[in-house]
């Protein structure tokens, strides 16, 4: 999973969220990114959101829907 993100004041780190929980960690160099392992995720619709969070403290975030369908 990767992400861009830029702001005027700099983007100072990403966090990637599998229906509201952190999957790792912050990420805070770009690129962004993080791994999804989708065995330890149940069947079924969810949402994957990364967060950016700027120098002067603000955030914006961006989500997708994504299904997971394990055999």
């Amino acid at each position: 999973i990767s992400a861009t993100a830029s702001d005027n004041v700099g983007v100072i780190g990403v966090r990637f969220q599998l229906d509201g929980i952190a999957l790792k960690s912050e990420d805070l160099s770009a690129p962004y990114s993080t791994s999804l392992n989708t065995s330890k995720i149940s069947n079924g619709p969810h949402t994957l959101t990364a967060v950016a969070r700027d120098a002067a403290g603000n955030s914006m975030s961006s989500s997708v829907s994504i299904t997971v369908r394990n055999r």
